[in-house]
């Protein structure tokens, strides 16, 4: 076992670094300049412009803009404002040493500031993925038991929908439907503003109903989709004809031989989900106003802050890989006749 787990850790490092590589490029690419968000100043001269881009190490090329965040070199302190005192570090960290480095929007350092948010995306990607296996996963197996009915029809074009409808334009209709129109739930936010300090998880509820049910739609509609083909092809094996034959009931027959066998596979399916969500927790966080990392990493592109997506990207691409691991470790669990070799 913990062979296995190193070499699939060993693996995994090739396909994280080639996401920070992609997403690096991507980002120092995009236009604008980080320099100009920070010290928006009329009155800045060329000079002084050109001689921040320096301690930023800006002025690079990007192999050695990317490897002065993978590796790192020397601190410099930045007087950003002019008043004679540094006020940021230079981007220049060394993520391979544990240092993400420091944002240049809020002078402060990267991590502290995911530390911050990544609880509250947490609080709405688990429990949108247990909800998507909670709903997803009886939608499937009764839509295969009733298979060519209504309900496997209702199925069929729910899974359908819930893949194909835009995250934001499904968010949009809700605030219009359920905060606009009927005033049930709370439009925006995580908490009652009145109530700070005595806010409770139980509190947050009314605030996460919405982004949750935008966030699983799609989780339920990918697993109960896989879930129903998954059963559909068990019902053709060979041990499910000769259970029949051999006079089991069909209760029997369903829940402990093909219900059993079809789940294996949809233990698959939690790494990518997790990664999918953490993507759309970027848009649904923004829409809802939900203070996490979403959010907090839509404004750092706004704001060109290069260190801070750049974190985004590492932690996000980390969790990821971490989900696709214990998919691994699931589906070696659920089923013993795989043979770690």
């Amino acid at each position: 076992m913990s062979k296995y787990l190193l070499r699939r850790l060993l693996q995994a490092l090739p396909t994280l670094f080639g996401i920070t590589i992609i997403s690096f490029l991507m980002v120092i690419s995009a236009p604008g300049d980080p320099v100009t968000m920070v010290t928006f100043n009329p009155n800045s001269s060329p000079d002084s412009t050109a001689r921040l881009k320096r301690q930023l190490g800006l002025d690079q090329p990007p192999i050695i803009q990317y490897l002065y965040w993978l590796i790192g070199n020397d601190y410099t302190r930045i007087d950003v404002d002019g008043d004679g005192v540094g006020d940021i570090n230079g981007v220049r960290m060394g993520v391979l040493r544990g240092d993400l480095g420091q944002s240049i929007q809020y002078k402060r350092p990267v991590l502290d500031l995911i530390l911050e948010r990544i609880p509250a995306t947490l609080q709405l990607t688990i429990t949108a993925l247990i909800v998507g296996y909670v709903v997803g996963i009886p939608l499937g197996l009764f839509a295969a038991l009733h298979h060519r009915r209504w309900f496997d029809q209702f199925a069929r074009i729910f899974s359908v929908l819930g893949i194909a409808l835009p995250s934001f334009w499904l968010a949009l209709i809700l605030i219009i439907v359920f905060s606009v129109k009927l005033g049930w739930l709370p439009m925006t936010g995580m908490r009652d503003v009145t109530k700070i300090g005595s806010n409770t998880f139980i509190d947050t509820i009314p605030y996460m109903v919405m982004p949750v049910f935008v966030l699983s739609v799609g989780t339920v509609a990918g697993i109960s989709r896989f879930v129903r083909a998954s059963v559909l092809e068990v019902l053709q094996q060979d041990f499910v004809r000769t259970a029949h034959a051999k006079g089991i009931s069909n209760r029997v027959i369903w829940w402990r031989h093909i219900a059993r066998n079809a789940l294996i596979p949809v233990a698959t399916l939690l790494g990518p989900a997790l990664g999918s969500l953490l993507g759309g927790a970027v848009i649904i966080e923004q829409v809802f106003s939900w203070p996490g990392l979403g959010r907090l990493s839509v404004n750092a592109a706004f704001q060109r802050d290069y260190p801070l997506v750049m974190g985004f990207v590492v932690v996000g691409g980390t969790l990821y890989v971490l989900g696709v691991l214990l998919s691994d470790l699931l589906y070696m669990w659920l089923d013993p006749r795989i043979q770690l070799q």
